[in-house]
């Protein structure tokens, strides 16, 4: 067995590129909601809740993409992968959604192109299917050994970024940060939600109930983990990426739920 704390150095288990990234985009974000706000067409200042919502969803993708987590979950842990997947797809896009004021999201696009095409691009069958159908090829065992083989680099960086970019696109349905594009009621958003729970569950139930390793690059798994069998690693990962998104979903049911009750009881008073 590799001993990790000798093997690697510590560039390999904090990735500072990830972190500069995340670092440029929190000054930025501070600086534009903050003093630079009136630069900016309807530019207002942004609640706190809102900007911390984006700076923790800046901090969590930091955290799954330059910490250990994503050195550990690319070479060694089938589980710790699924929970770095975990984080940027289920975590981090509704954070980020939350934390972009109506006045930033129409500052950032061209007006053309948010009344035209973003409307058809976040049409909300096709950002539910496209997500979960996605994901669910990307977890083929053939799909993914050739994938995390290491063979393609490129081909991981490509995957690793649609996936992302389909999960900002699922959640956009849910979080829209511009009022003139929220296509879905409260209610059909609570449906949304509810199917997307749905859709994830083959792709889990493959993982979790397979009597067998199905994924070649985590046979083997790291000695100070003695409990963790290779078997018992791929069936953990499983459960945590089932846990995460229905955590996450069922936090997202219930803000949604209230929403709808206080504005149901809005438009009793006002009758």
């Amino acid at each position: 067995m590799i001993n990790l704390s000798k093997s690697l150095t510590f560039l390999d288990w904090w990735n500072p590129y990830a972190w500069l990234v995340v670092i440029c985009l929190l000054i930025g974000y501070l600086l534009i909601t903050g003093p630079l706000h009136k630069e900016f067409k309807g530019g207002e200042p942004v609640p706190t809740i809102q900007r911390f919502y984006f700076v923790l969803g800046l901090i969590v993708a930091g955290g799954a993409l330059g910490s250990p987590l994503s050195t550990l979950g690319h070479h060694y842990l089938f589980s710790a992968h699924m929970l770095q997947q975990s984080l940027l797809y289920f975590v981090v896009p509704p954070l980020l959604w939350a934390g972009i004021p109506t006045w930033l999201f129409r500052s950032i696009l061209p007006q053309a192109f948010r009344q035209k095409i973003l409307p058809k691009i976040t049409n909300a069958i096709l950002a539910v299917f496209l997500f979960n159908g996605l994901l669910s090829f990307y977890h083929f065992p053939a799909i993914y050994d050739w994938i995390m083989s290491g063979e393609q680099p490129l081909a991981a960086v490509f995957a690793h970024t649609l996936l992302f970019l389909t999960a900002m696109q699922m959640w956009f349905v849910v979080t829209c940060p511009d009022p003139d594009l929220n296509q879905l009621s409260h209610l059909k958003k609570i449906g949304y939600v509810v199917l997307n729970g749905f859709l994830l569950y083959p792709a889990c139930a493959l993982i979790i109930f397979a009597d067998n390793l199905i994924y070649k690059p985590f046979h083997a798994v790291q000695p100070w983990f003695p409990f963790l069998t290779p078997l018992g690693d791929q069936q953990l990962g499983g459960v945590i990426m089932k846990i995460m998104q229905e955590g996450v979903f069922g936090i997202a049911l219930g803000i949604l739920f209230s929403r709808w009750y206080r504005k149901e009881r809005s438009d009793e008073q006002e009758e």
